[in-house]
């Protein structure tokens, strides 16, 4: 029995799988043979819709001010009062007092001027007097003594050296008497328009002298912001034209009303671009303000322009690749605008599905399938 199991058993088993195999093998069912066929790669497509209407022209600049100074007194003496305006990041109005220096020693100058300018008056009317009368002798001895008529007087007979001395004399008292009230004047130093104050350098007590700055001030009634634009962008602008600048110093999107107003001189040697100047009128004004130093988004109204804006990756060399009923086609375009993530062509059909899927290697009319709504 033992031998049967260990002999005779295995042979049985190995014998009836092979013949289990071999009669699946002959009476399996064949599923029948379908043909495959190839309809070319899946492909995205967008439509180009023709526009007629400005390019808008993006560009980045910083805002800076319309004005500047630096607040430097012509005269020297002792701070004896500030405007409490006049702090860093302080606004100040057109004729606002900012700084006061001590006015004494110029009041004492201006009553010497005055009443050095009245000695000299008197002095020049005394000449005058004197010329008139000398003049008058000179006239009688000419009648009644002198038989030569024609004998010339020299000019200190007729007093006449005294007499410019004195009116010369008179001449500089008002000079002096003009700067005199000019200087007093100029104790008071003033803002010269709305302004804010980007720095204050001095405080009250303090002794400054000509030429000594004493703070920075920057006009707030316009802001201007350079931007460098391409020479590509050169092309459509228009000045004077509608802009918007766009901050992002609070976080989100803030938009302002700008004014293309010039283009500066030249094109900058360094980098072979065009600044254009862009201002936004009282920029304080706003909620929030547009601060000076931001740096921000510039977006210029150009020139009208007809075309398609489609995708930029659509666009390959001048090529763009159309699907028309199921086959690719190679179709050349004309680049009017090109932007970051878009082009401005002309070329195409308005309606054009355009190809925006990257393939290896195309031809024209090679089979491809569209996708619809992320549905082959």
């Amino acid at each position: 029995m033992s031998k049967f199991f260990k002999v005779v058993l295995p042979i049985i088993l190995i014998i009836g799988a092979i013949a289990s195999v071999y009669l699946f093998i002959k009476f399996k069912k064949v599923p029948p043979r379908k043909e495959v066929r190839y309809e070319g790669p899946l492909v995205t497509v967008e439509t180009a819709r023709l526009v007629r209407k400005p390019v808008v022209i993006e560009g980045f600049g910083t805002v800076k001010p319309e004005h500047t100074l630096d607040l430097v007194p012509q005269v020297s003496g002792k701070v004896v009062a500030l405007s409490e305006n006049f702090i860093d990041g302080g606004f100040v109005k057109k004729g606002e007092v900012l700084v006061q220096i001590e006015r004494a020693d110029y009041e004492i100058a201006l009553k010497r001027a005055e009443s050095n300018l009245l000695n000299k008056d008197v002095a020049y009317k005394k000449a005058l007097k004197q010329a008139h009368v000398a003049k008058k002798e000179w006239e009688e001895i000419l009648a009644n003594v002198l038989e030569n008529k024609k004998v010339v007087p020299d000019a200190l007979t007729l007093y006449l050296p005294q007499l410019k001395a004195a009116q010369a004399a008179y001449d500089a008292a008002q000079a002096d008497l003009r700067l005199a009230k000019l200087n007093l004047e100029r104790t008071t130093l003033k803002a010269p328009y709305d302004a804010r104050v980007l720095k204050r350098a001095t405080d009250l007590g303090q002794f400054v002298t000509p030429g000594k700055v004493l703070g920075s001030l920057f006009s707030v009634d316009v802001a201007n912001i350079v931007v460098p634009l391409h020479t590509r962008d050169v092309a459509w602008l228009t000045v004077p034209s509608k802009a918007e600048v766009v901050s992002t110093l609070t976080g989100k999107a803030i938009r302002y009303p700008a004014r293309l107003v010039r283009t500066e001189g030249r094109i900058d040697p360094g980098s072979r671009m065009l600044h254009a100047v862009l201002q936004v009128e009282r920029p304080y004004h706003f909620t929030p303000p547009l601060e000076n130093g931001d740096f921000v988004t510039a977006r210029i109204v150009g020139k009208i322009g007809e075309g398609f804006w489609i995708s930029a990756k659509a666009e390959r060399d001048g090529k763009v690749w159309i699907a028309r009923e199921g086959k690719l086609r190679i179709r050349k375009v004309t680049v009017l605008y090109r932007k970051k993530d878009t082009v401005f062509v002309s070329g195409l059909r308005d309606g054009d599905s355009v190809i925006t899927t990257s393939l290896f290697a195309v031809t024209d009319g090679m089979k491809i399938r569209v996708r619809k709504n992320g549905k082959k």
